[in-house]
Formats: C-alpha cells, sequence, structure tokens
C-alpha cells in the first residue's frame, strides 16, 4: 500500500494518523509541581515518512498531550511538507479560522502556490484567485505561518513580509 499523500494524512482521524506515527512518551522538564517531573505525560508524536515531530507536555494528562502534539504535527506538515501546486488558477478562499477543518489544507496549497512563485506574494495570490492583501493578511492570523513564510523569503534572497 502506498504512503498517503499529505492532503490524506490532513484529514486523517487521530487513530488513523497515529499508525503512520512513532510516539515517544517521558517525563516533562522544567518547573510544575509535584507530578511534572513523576509521571511520563509528556508525548513526542514523530511522522515516520517525512521524521517532522510535535512534542508536546502542556497538561498532566498524557491522552490531553497526545491529541494536542497530533494537532501541532498537522500544523508543522502542512508548514513545511512541499508539493507542486496544480497548473493554472485555483480558487482557494481562507477557510473561517484556524480550528476549521479545512484550514491546514488551504494553508498547505497556499505555501505550495508560494513556493512554485519563488515566494512572490503578489502571483501567488494571483494564481489563488484572490488579492495580495487578502492573502497577506489571512496569513498573517497564523504566527507559525508567518514565520516560516518569512524565513523562506529571506532563504530566496527576499525582503521579510511586514504585518498588516
Amino acid at each position: 500500500m502506498p504512503d498517503p499523500t499529505r492532503d490524506e494524512i490532513l484529514r486523517m482521524p487521530d487513530d488513523e494518523l497515529l499508525r503512520h506515527c512513532r510516539v515517544d512518551t517521558f517525563r516533562g522538564s522544567g518547573r510544575g509541581g509535584q507530578k511534572r517531573n513523576v509521571t511520563e505525560s509528556a508525548v513526542r508524536v514523530t511522522h515516520l515518512a517525512t521524521a517532522l515531530s510535535a512534542v508536546n507536555d502542556e497538561t498532566r494528562s498524557q491522552l490531553q498531550n497526545r491529541a494536542r502534539a497530533l494537532r501541532q504535527l498537522r500544523h508543522r506538515l502542512a508548514l513545511e511538507w512541499r508539493q507542486p501546486a496544480p497548473a493554472g488558477r485555483l480558487s482557494l478562499v481562507c477557510p473561517a479560522g484556524r480550528r476549521s477543518d479545512d484550514y491546514l489544507l488551504w494553508l498547505a496549497a497556499v505555501l505550495d502556490l508560494i513556493e512554485t512563485h519563488c515566494g512572490r506574494i503578489s502571483d501567488a495570490a494571483a494564481a489563488c484567485g484572490t488579492s495580495t492583501g487578502r492573502l497577506v493578511r489571512d496569513l498573517a492570523g497564523d504566527p507559525q505561518a508567518w514565520q516560516h513564510l518569512n524565513q523562506r523569503r529571506l532563504a530566496a534572497g527576499l525582503k521579510p513580509l511586514r504585518m498588516p
């Protein structure tokens, strides 16, 4: 059976995604009281095909930390796993919120387009069927995506984007 694509991974339920990952538990580090350094509630989830991982140790519950780590891993996959953008103009509308089921698919597709257009936001916005300002505002709403995008632009020799 072939490995699932990025978009299939982003749509998968948690239990199915876990089959494509390695899960490590360990004791959380740092301050935090009596139970923090005693129980193995911290969780690291590593996607085996890409070696991308996410760690969470915010709560004392291993189950909650695993769910949060999976959410972080999906976000990281959308940020860093690039695929060729389809040719032609797309109609990509930013979902209503970052918690939307379609948000990570939108983010991944937009970043694919920006990568295809060598970091030029105006060209990617035209390919998305939106304005440059709208695309910048949508991306600015996600601090991790904003930082990632500016790092990629700097690596391509472009100026970083300013917050709107």
